[in-house]
Order: C-alpha cells, then structure tokens, then sequence
C-alpha cells in the first residue's frame, strides 16, 4: 500500500512546494518544511521500495518451498507409480515446477504470487493518481487510461504469442540441452572419445540451437513491429494530454503548482503500461502452473488409499499368491500376464526365469503394489493386497530393481536406506559388506564407510555397474537383516560374470535365510539352488519344479538350458560342479 500511496503523496507535497516558490519565495519556514516533506517522502519510498525487495524475495521463496512441497505430497499420494509414468502426467508436473521451458528465463510460481500483489498496488496507483488528475479533467484522466490499459492487453497478447512459441520450441531446447550435457558430461566422455564421436555431438547441440535462435529471432522482429504500433499510439496520447496541460499552464487556468501535481499524476498513470517483470511472473508462471495444479489434482488428487493398518508383520515369510492374474499396461491392450498362477510359502526361494518380455518384471511392481492387476488378485497370508496398507507391506519386503537407484551419498548411507527407520548397528552392516561383496570396496574407500560415492564430492569415489549392484544387494540384505520377510530381486547380478554371480546367490540364499525369495534371472546356470523354478511364457507359468526335474522333462527349460550350456562350456561345468 505504501508503494501505491508514496509517489501521488510525493507529487503532490512536491506541487505544494512548487507552488510555495511562486507565491511566497520568502516564506523560508513554510518552504524549509516543504522540502523536508519531499525529501521525507522520496526517502521514505526509497525505504519502502529496499524493504519490499528484500520481503518480497523472502516471501517468494516462501511460497515456491511451500509450492514445491504441495506438489510432492500430491505425487507421492496415490501408492502406486502409474501416474508418475503417465506422460500426460510428467508433462503437467514439469509445467507445475516451471521445468517446461528451458531457455526462458527462471520464472517461479512464489515470484509470480509477489508479482500479483505488486501488479495489484501499482494498478491501484494508476488508479489514485488518474484521480487526481480527473481534477484538471476528467476526460484526460479516462481517456489516457483507457489508452494505457489497450497498450498493455495488446503487449500482453503479442507477449503471449511469443511464449507460445517458447513452449513450441521446449521441446528442441531439451534435446540441445541435453547435446549440450553428452558433449561436457562425465558419464558420456569416454565414450564419446572413443568412438570419435565429440564433433558430432557438439554438431547435433550447434544445429538445435541454430535452428531455434533463428525461430525466436523471427518471432522477436515481428513482435517488435507490432509494439511499436502501440507505442506510436502511446506516444501521440502522452503528447497530446501534456499539451493540453501546457497550454493550461500557459493560460493561467492552473497554476505552477498545480502543474507539478498534475504532471506528477500523469506520468503515474503513464508508468502502468506495458508488460513490466511482474506481469511476466503471473502470465507465464503463475497461472500455467495453476491450471496445471488443477490437472494434476484431477488426475491423482483424490484421497491416499488407505489400506487395512494391520497388514501382516509377524516374524515368518507370508504366503504369497498370484490368482489367475492379468494385468496390462494403461497405454497398451497387450497382456503382459494373462492368467499367471503362482505360490510362494514360507522360507522358500523361487527363480523366475523366462525370455525378456515374458512379464518377469512386471510381477515385481505387482508384487511392491505399484500397479494393480487387471484381473485376478494378488494375496498375503489370504488378505487381497490390494486392500493392505501399502506402507506396512513394504516393511516387510526388500527389493533390488534391475534400475535401482545410484544415490550419491556416502557407502553406509545407501546401504541403510533399506531399513532407514531402525537403527544401524556397525557389526550388521559389517555382516552385510561380506554377505554383499562389497568389504574390500569399504576397506579400499577413502572415508571408508563414510565415502560418498560420487566424484562430485571430496573424496568421493566412481564405482563400477557390478560395484553398484552389489551396493544395491547390501540394501537389501540390510532391509531382510532388519525384519523383511520376502526379498525380491529383479536381475541383482547383470554385470557381474557368472562365477561371481554364482558366488553372490549363494552368498544371498545363506543371508536371506528365514525369508522368503523370489529370484529373477536369465542366466539358468546360475539358479539351481531354487527350490522351484518358475518358467514364464506369454504372461502365465508353463512349467514349474526343480532343476533337475525340469531338464529331465526335455521341454523349454531344458531346452534353454542346454543353448546357455553351449555358450558357456567348460565353465559352466565348474558351476555345475560347484553348486549342491
């Protein structure tokens, strides 16, 4: 309000002084407090204008903090992923967080909340000092208005246009920008050198960002011609209402004073045209992200599921079923599984093995409850998981993803994350180091446990793909050390060669003992110690026992299984005699 008020309030103690000079110049005191007046106000503005910056920065941050959080809450709501792998949804979420426009520049939806407030005062402003120069004339003060406001909608229309174009090229902006990241990036140096291919790249960058520069360049020059328009227009109004009031002057009709006060009302009529820094904020943050908000909330804003509190959570492995279970992907009609049937009872390790595509990997985001089955049911010691409490059941399993997370914190931080609620106790995490593999990675670490295992950081380290994995595999064993019933591991040893990932199952088949495991790989050689081998086809079980019994039946297994025999010869003998 003080913005508002300050400047009219400054015009006119300026056109009291003004006035003062004219008709009383000896009249020292009067004109001494006059200018203590004047100075007092334009230090006052300048007071409140500092003040406002700094509160108006504050608040900002505030509001993008709170703005931030709103939006995790309501994507973390729903327990499962579909909606985070909904591209509709990522595309609502970028526009939300003021992501979808790279190359514009850094609006937020908190200075966009500051700039409503401070678009409201101004406009007030222009209001009050309109008024006081409807006292010279009213005409002048409405028609100059009315010329401000069309100069801004139309500034504000062609502005628009050319945000639309921004949106348009968002698209190749990402792709140069992320051109731009393999030519300069770390993890695509070596590569790129490799095959000689840092030209060619910088090439793709050079080329997306050419072809934008002269799309916008395009878009500006029109833009620009049709500002000017405005402007001419603006200018013939500001020229023709300051005649007016020289020749008021100049007749005698108002006096010196009078004039600084209604010169002063003018140009603060004059200074609300235009697409000033706020109006940007509101136009091309605030209310995209509103109306993107209001999306997001239609999608996936209904209320959490809340599921039964008492999910099962005593010290034995659950009884798992899969019911007939079908299930399809929300942007596809192909089954993925189409009558699967499967049990996994207590203390028993099962490998899932099958061609890629066969839907190994969808029973994993079934089984942690990501995605619902489309037909059939899925059960926990006789209770649908659908109707648990998604929370409670993922205390009781542990996971390795065949895209697990990399996190860049410390060795001891990304293995505890599997049980991050209980407390860590150093010889645990010892026995999981062996368990895992991973001791000699700790013991040859800088900062041992406490070395982040990224460069980025001090002393921080880059691990291997199979150095990662086995990370990933300690958080789990760490999860089934602190109380995990079923541990679910999605292709754990990918990258590592087939005797180290015949050690680490055996390895992982002594820890997990007391749990229940559902293996899956596609490397057979590597998973006799199953206690049932599960062979999935076409999105249902097609055959089922151990291994021995599977490769006397002659059928797909043994089938597979002597092509993988093939490949691996003699080795694959020291396995076989290696494994009970």
């Amino acid at each position: 309000m003080a913005r508002t008020v300050l400047p009219t309030l400054t015009g006119l103690v300026t056109g009291l002084l003004v006035s003062r000079l004219v008709s009383a110049p000896h009249d020292r005191s009067t004109l001494v407090l006059l200018v203590m007046a004047v100075c007092s106000l334009v230090l006052a503005t300048q007071a409140v204008d500092a003040i406002g910056s700094v509160l108006g920065f504050s608040v900002s941050r505030r509001v993008d903090s709170w703005h931030r959080s709103r939006l995790v809450e309501l994507m973390a709501r729903p327990q499962g992923i579909e909606h985070l792998e909904d591209p509709a949804v990522q595309e609502d979420l970028a526009s939300a967080v003021l992501k979808g426009l790279p190359g514009w520049v850094s609006y937020t939806f908190g200075t966009a909340a500051v700039g409503q407030i401070t678009i409201v005062a101004r406009t007030m402003g222009a209001c009050i000092a309109a008024a006081v120069l409807a006292r010279f004339s009213w005409e002048l003060a409405v028609s100059l208005l009315l010329v401000v406001q069309f100069t801004r909608l139309s500034s504000r229309r062609e502005w628009l246009a050319q945000h639309a174009v921004v949106r348009e090229l968002a698209s190749a902006t990402r792709r140069a920008n992320y051109w731009a990241d393999v030519s300069t990036m770390p993890w695509a140096a070596k590569e790129l050198r490799v095959f000689g291919l840092t030209a060619w790249a910088i090439g793709r960058f050079r080329a997306l960002m050419t072809a934008r520069t002269a799309r916008m360049a395009a878009v500006r020059w029109r833009l620009l011609r049709r500002t000017n328009r405005m402007f001419v227009l603006l200018t013939v109004s500001v020229a023709g209402g300051l005649g007016v009031l020289a020749a008021a002057a100049a007749s005698g009709r108002i006096s010196t004073g009078s004039l600084a006060v209604y010169l002063g009302a003018f140009w603060g009529v004059v200074a609300a045209n235009g697409m000033d820094v706020e109006s940007f904020d509101v136009e091309f943050a605030g209310l995209p992200t509103l109306a993107a908000v209001d999306r997001l909330r239609a999608r996936v804003g209904g209320p959490a599921i809340e599921g039964i509190a008492g999910a099962p959570g005593d010290a034995r492995p659950p009884v798992v079923r899969f019911e007939t279970v079908e299930f399809h992907y929300p942007d596809s009609s192909r089954p993925v599984l189409n009558g699967f049937d499967l049990e996994i009872t207590p203390g028993e390790l099962i490998a899932l093995v099958g061609v890629n595509g066969a839907g190994k990997t969808t029973l994993t985001k079934l089984l942690t409850g990501m995605y619902q089955p489309t037909g059939g049911r899925i059960t926990v010691d006789g209770q649908a998981l659908s109707t648990l409490e998604l929370s409670a059941w993922h205390e009781q399993i542990a996971v390795v993803l065949q895209e697990f997370v990399h996190y860049d914190l410390s060795i001891r931080d990304n293995v505890v994350l599997g049980a991050p609620r209980r407390d860590t106790a150093p010889s645990l995490l010892e026995s999981v180091a062996r368990q895992a593999g991973i001791t000699d990675l700790v013991q040859r670490a800088p900062l041992g446990w406490d070395t982040p295992l990224a460069r980025a950081y001090s002393e921080g380290i880059e691990l291997s793909g199979g150095q990662w994995q086995r990370i990933a595999l300690a958080r789990a064993l760490y999860a089934v050390a602190q109380g995990a019933r079923l541990l679910v591991l999605d292709e754990p040893t990918a990258h590592l060669d087939v005797r180290a990932e015949l050690d680490t199952f055996t390895r992982i088949a002594d820890a997990a003992r007391g749990a229940s495991v559902l293996l899956i790989s596609h490397r057979l050689s590597t998973v006799r110690r199953a206690d049932k081998i599960v062979l999935l086809d076409g999105g249902r079980v097609v055959e089922m026992g151990r291994h021995d019994e599977l490769v006397a039946r002659g059928g797909a297994y043994a089938q597979m299984f002597a092509a993988q025999a093939d490949r691996f010869g003699d080795l694959d003998l020291d396995i076989e005699a290696a494994a009970p």
